[in-house]
């Protein structure tokens, strides 16, 4: 059924032409089949970049950048949650996109403040923060808790272990300026 009959192309362009009844002329013609490769590479360079870059984002190297991490950096070093990359505790364990809303806006709230120099010396969570960290806490430590009076749920983490990971405020008080 699919011979290669003289000058019929190549036994995929049989196929498609068989199985979608694609004519061989509107699937592929040297004129646009090179823009089409072109823009195939340059999508798969591009997402990668991307991809990169989110993951980037998320790593403790990045957040030790900022003037303001530099004290949460060191103590969460030193502490048992250090194989641990910051958006494992500080962004919501759901699908990509609202991760990438997410972190955005995260991302440019802490841009906003460091370039302004205006973080206090105690960094508080607001509360859509504390929900997503302690959600993350169970995820993570629910068989810890699941035969306790904690796993029926409404539970606080962050209210006994909060100084766990990055210590108590800054010792000698707010954030240096050069």
């Amino acid at each position: 059924m699919f011979k290669r009959a003289g000058g019929s192309g190549p036994f995929f362009r049989e196929i498609l032409k068989y199985t979608f009844g694609m004519d061989k002329k509107r699937f592929y013609h040297p004129d646009t089949g090179r823009p089409l490769w072109f823009g195939v590479v340059v999508g798969m360079a591009l997402m990668g970049v991307l991809t990169g870059g989110y993951h980037y984002a998320g790593s403790a190297r990045l957040c030790n950048t900022c003037h303001s991490m530099k004290h949460e950096y060191s103590k969460w070093q030193l502490s048992k949650h250090k194989q641990f990359a910051c958006i494992e505790c500080h962004m919501p364990d759901t699908f990509i996109v609202e991760k990438l809303v997410y972190k955005t806006r995260a991302g440019m709230n802490d841009l906003f403040h460091e370039v302004l120099r205006d973080y206090p010396a105690t960094i508080r969570l607001s509360v859509k923060a504390k929900n997503i960290m302690n959600g993350n806490c169970l995820r993570c430590h629910y068989s810890t808790i699941e035969n306790t009076p904690m796993s029926r749920g409404g539970q606080n983490c962050l209210k006994c272990h909060r100084n766990l990971v990055h210590g108590q405020g800054l010792e000698k008080g707010g954030i240096r300026i050069e």
